[in-house]
C-alpha cells in the first residue's frame, strides 16, 4: 500500500489536506483519519481505461495518479494535479506516445518535459505532436515546454551494394573513401565530403554505434587504408563516429537550418544543439533563433572538446543535456560517469538547467520493470544534481512508456526522501560582477536561508528573463518554488528548471497589488493553499528590465 494526498474538500467537513490509502492497483481504500475496518464515504474507486490505475473523488472530476501528491484545481483550469518531486522528467515522443489518450495518461503519470526529435517523423507528423502537446497541456492545466532536437550533423556509410549485410573481420584490410558510394566487402563510402580533413594516420572510425572499429593506416588522395579493429555484421547507412576529429560546422547545418525555422513557426520552447564544440556554436545558432527573444537553447555534451569548452558552453546556454550515448562514443565509456558529474557540477555553479540522457531505463522499452541497475543510475543523477532526466527510446517506441514515466517518478522521489540535493557546486556563489547581479545572488541566497528557519512553505519569484528563478534554484531551497513570469513562453521554460512550478501574471505597478493577485491565482491554480506563508523574491519598483531582483517579502497567499 502506498499513500496518497489530496487537497480539496470533503463532505463532512474534513479539513482540506487528506492523506489516504490506496492499493497496488491504485483504489483508494480510506483516507488516514477514518477506522482500518470502514472504508472512506468521500471518495469512489476509479479505475480509468488503460495501464494508469487512477483515484477519482466524488462530487467533483479532479482525479490523481496513486501514490501522488495531489492539488486542488481552480474552475475552469483543469485538473490541475501535479507532482512536487523536484527533479524534473523530460520524456520522448514517438509512435508509442503520439495519441492523445497516451499523452494524457503521460502528463499524469508526471512528465514535465516533452522531447521531440527532429531526426525522426514528417514535419506534420511533428506539427500534429506539437498541437497535441500544447491541447492535452491545457486541458489538464499544465504548462509543458516542448524540447525540439536538432539532428545535427550525421555522417554515415553508404547502401549495401548488393543489399546484403557484409560481415567484417578483425586484422582484415579495408578501403574508405568519401562518398557515399555502395559498400562492399572491401571498400566502405562514406557519405562526409570533409573525411580526409578530420582524419590521419592513426584515426579512429567507429561505425554501428562503436560496434566496428578501423584503425586508419595510411592515405593517399582521397583513399584511406585501415585495418579492422573490432569487427562485426556491417549494414548499409550505418552511422559513423570519428572520435576527437576536429569536426567544425557540424552543429547547425543546412537541414538543422530548416528545421530550426519550421520549429520557429511552431513555436518550440527549447532547442537541442548536437555537436556542439565551443560557446561560437551557441551564438550562431542563437542568430538564427530570434536572439533573447527566441527559444532556448540547450547544449548537447557529447564530445571531447565540448568538456573542454564546458564551462565557456554553460555561459552561453541556456540548459546542457549530458548526452551520455554520444559521450559513450567518443570516449572510453569508463570515462562517462565521470564526465556526468563533472558537467552537473558546472551546470550546477552556474545556475544552468542540466538534463541527464540517454539509456536510463532502456530495459522498459521492453519490459514492464526496471533492473536494479537502472534504478540506481537514475538516482545517482538525482544525487548528482542534475535538474531532469530524460526517458528516449522507452517513451517514444517502448511497450511501456507510461510505466517508464511511473517508475521514474518514485526513483526520483525515492532519491529525494531526505530533502533538497545540494551539490558542492551548488552551494557556491554565481560568479557575478556587476553589482546588481551581486545582489540578486544574495538575495537568492538569502531566500534560502530564511526558508530554512521558518514556517516558509513556498517561495514565489517574480522574474521576466527567468534568471531570477534560476537563481533561487541553484541553491536548493527546501519549499517548492513558483516562477511567476510576464509571459507564458518563459513560465512554460521555467518548468525544466529544479524545484520551479510556472505561472503567468501581468505585471503591475503596484507591488502590494501584485502580490495580491498573483497570491489568489497561485492558490487558484493548487500550487499553494490559502494562507500558507510565501517568501517573495522581487524588485522594487517594479520594473520591466531583468537582473533587477533586489526584495524578499514575507506573505500569507491569499492575502
Amino acid at each position: 500500500m502506498s499513500r496518497l494526498r489530496r487537497r480539496g474538500d470533503r463532505p463532512g467537513g474534513v479539513p482540506p489536506e487528506v492523506t489516504g490509502i490506496v492499493d497496488q492497483s491504485g483504489r483508494w481504500i480510506r483516507c488516514a483519519g477514518d477506522a482500518p475496518s470502514r472504508p472512506c464515504q468521500g471518495h469512489t474507486n476509479v479505475v480509468t481505461p488503460g495501464t494508469i490505475p487512477m483515484v477519482k473523488t466524488s462530487g467533483d472530476d479532479r482525479t490523481a495518479l496513486a501514490g501522488r501528491t495531489i492539488r486542488r484545481a481552480g474552475k475552469g483550469l483543469g485538473l490541475g494535479v501535479y507532482d512536487e518531486r523536484r527533479v524534473k522528467i523530460v520524456a520522448t515522443l514517438g509512435p508509442a506516445s503520439s495519441s492523445r489518450e497516451t499523452l494524457t495518461a503521460l502528463f499524469q503519470a508526471g512528465v514535465d518535459v516533452v522531447r521531440i526529435n527532429a531526426a525522426h517523423g514528417s514535419p506534420d507528423e511533428r506539427a500534429q505532436m506539437i498541437d497535441d502537446v500544447r491541447s492535452t497541456s491545457a486541458e489538464l492545466g499544465r504548462m509543458v515546454p516542448i524540447l525540439f532536437d536538432l539532428r545535427g550533423l550525421k555522417i554515415r556509410t553508404g547502401p549495401l551494394a548488393n543489399g546484403e549485410r557484409i560481415p567484417v573481420a578483425r586484422g582484415s584490410k579495408l578501403e574508405i573513401v568519401n562518398t557515399p558510394e555502395p559498400t562492399t566487402a572491401t571498400r566502405i563510402g562514406i557519405d562526409y565530403p570533409a573525411l580526409f580533413d578530420a582524419i590521419q594516420v592513426g584515426s579512429r572510425i567507429l561505425i554501428s554505434d562503436g560496434l566496428i572499429e578501423l584503425l586508419v593506416e595510411s592515405i593517399t588522395g582521397h583513399v584511406a587504408i585501415c585495418q579492422v579493429g573490432r569487427g562485426g555484421q556491417l549494414l548499409g547507412r550505418q552511422g559513423v563516429t570519428l572520435p576527437g576529429a576536429p569536426i567544425r560546422g557540424g552543429s547547425l547545418t543546412e537541414v538543422d537550418r530548416t528545421d530550426l525555422a519550421w520549429g520557429l513557426q511552431q513555436g518550440v520552447d527549447f532547442l537541442g544543439l548536437s555537436f556542439i564544440a565551443e560557446e561560437y556554436d551557441l551564438r550562431l545558432a542563437r542568430e538564427f533563433a530570434g536572439g533573447p527573444n527566441g527559444p532556448g537553447l540547450i547544449a548537447k555534451i557529447e564530445r571531447p572538446d565540448a568538456l573542454a569548452n564546458l564551462r565557456a558552453i554553460a555561459g552561453v546556454a541556456d540548459g546542457l543535456m549530458v548526452a551520455r550515448g554520444d559521450l559513450g562514443v567518443q570516449m572510453a565509456p569508463e570515462r562517462v560517469p565521470r564526465a556526468q558529474k563533472d558537467i552537473i557540477k558546472v551546470a550546477n555553479e552556474l545556475a544552468v538547467p542540466v538534463i541527464t540522457a540517454t539509456q536510463m531505463l532502456e530495459s522498459m522499452i521492453t519490459q514492464p520493470v526496471a533492473t536494479r541497475a537502472e534504478t540506481s543510475d537514475v538516482a545517482n543523477a538525482v544525487w548528482d544534481g542534475t535538474d531532469a532526466v530524460m526517458l528516449s527510446a522507452e517513451t517514444a517506441v517502448g511497450d511501456y512508456p507510461v510505466e517508464a514515466v511511473l517508475t521514474m517518478g518514485r526513483i526520483i522521489r525515492e532519491a529525494e526522501r531526505d530533502g533538497p540535493i545540494r551539490s558542492e557546486t551548488s552551494a557556491k556563489p554565481l560568479p557575478d560582477r556587476e553589482p546588481t547581479q551581486i545582489f540578486a545572488d544574495a538575495i537568492a541566497r538569502a531566500a534560502r536561508e530564511l526558508a530554512e528557519q521558518s514556517p516558509v512553505e513556498h517561495i514565489v519569484v517574480f522574474t521576466i528573463t527567468g534568471s531570477a528563478v534560476r537563481r533561487v534554484a541553484k541553491y536548493r531551497p527546501r519549499p517548492p518554488i513558483i516562477g511567476v513570469a510576464t509571459e507564458e513562453s518563459m513560465a512554460r521554460r521555467l518548468n525544466l528548471v529544479w524545484g520551479v512550478r510556472a505561472t503567468v501574471v501581468p505585471l503591475e505597478d503596484d507591488p502590494d497589488h501584485l502580490f495580491r493577485i498573483a497570491g489568489r491565482q497561485i492558490i487558484d491554480l493548487g500550487l499553494a493553499t490559502d494562507g500558507t506563508y510565501a517568501l517573495i523574491a522581487g524588485s522594487l519598483p517594479m520594473t520591466r528590465v531583468s537582473g533587477r531582483t533586489n526584495m524578499i517579502h514575507v506573505r500569507r497567499l491569499g492575502t
